[in-house]
């Protein structure tokens, strides 16, 4: 798999396949990028677009920094930048999943005109004061510490409405936690929360959120907030399988994002690479 050097000098791995439109798939804490393969994401969408799955930092081949400075949200931000200049992109357009939405809407707000369009997929919190994020972030560290993955999964799978897959659980549970551990404690000194980028993200916007994650339609708020958003509900779904439900997510993102992504703009593209859509 090809690679990329990260600014703090984190080794980052990707891999690219499909012809078109660059666009990233991004996931979130757990698992690594081939997530989307196995969910259904990169056959139909390859077809259209040049689908770049991204093993961001402590997932996959990627290295596995476990400092806190090295798992803060802003260098999970900056890696997404240096991704698409290593690429020759101008811009490209960003599929994030889970807690892949928080790192595409801070790249969003650092970096202004990296995205061409955003899809991101599932929920956001409403606004915590810095008094509540230190105690709820002590909280979860404990419980993380002393169970691990389970500390999500449990309480995921027991919330899902259908049956969770193996496959899916196994690749979760072999992600390296300790990268995890860092960036959940990196958490209360973001100084950031996502509500401050969305009034300042131009970019067209697609957000999904399966309707039992997200009970009280938070996401219509966020979509509110927003220049140029659009909220769709997965019927009938929970976190893990709302995102699993491809055959209902992809036909609305492909459509989303052939109205709103542009052609390739590529700024000194290297011998090899793609340079025209």
């Amino acid at each position: 798999m090809p690679s990329l050097t990260a600014p703090d000098g984190v080794r980052l791995q990707y891999e690219v396949e499909g012809s078109g439109p660059p666009l990233v798939l991004h996931v979130g804490a757990g698992a690594d990028a081939d997530l989307w393969r196995a969910a259904g994401y990169v056959e139909p969408q390859s077809r259209a677009y040049t689908c770049i799955l991204f093993d961001h930092r402590g997932h996959g081949k990627s290295d596995h920094p476990t400092g806190v400075a090295a798992n803060h949200l802003d260098r999970y931000a900056d890696d997404l930048a240096a991704l698409v200049k290593h690429l020759g992109h101008s811009s490209v357009s960003f599929f994030g999943w889970s807690n892949g939405l928080a790192i595409g809407l801070k790249a969003a707000d650092q970096h202004p005109d990296l995205f061409d369009a955003l899809v991101l997929f599932g929920t956001m919190a409403r606004r915590a004061t810095a008094e509540q994020l230190a105690e709820s972030t002590k909280q979860r560290l404990a419980a993380m510490r002393e169970k691990g993955w389970r500390y999500l999964l449990d309480e995921m799978v027991a919330s899902e409405k259908f049956p969770v897959p193996q496959w899916f659980l196994d690749r979760m549970l072999a992600t390296d936690t300790g990268p995890w551990f860092a960036y959940t404690e990196a958490r209360p000194l973001w100084n950031w929360s996502p509500w401050d980028a969305l009034p300042k993200v131009s970019a067209p916007t697609l957000i999904l959120a399966g309707e039992l994650e997200d009970p009280d339609d938070v996401m219509r708020e966020v979509a509110a907030k927003m220049p140029d958003a659009t909220r769709i509900r997965i019927p009938d779904r929970e976190h893990i399988n709302a995102f699993l439900y491809s055959e209902f997510v992809v036909p609305h993102v492909m459509d989303f994002l052939s109205k709103h992504m542009t052609h390739i703009r590529v700024a000194d593209a290297s011998p090899g690479e793609q340079t025209s859509a």
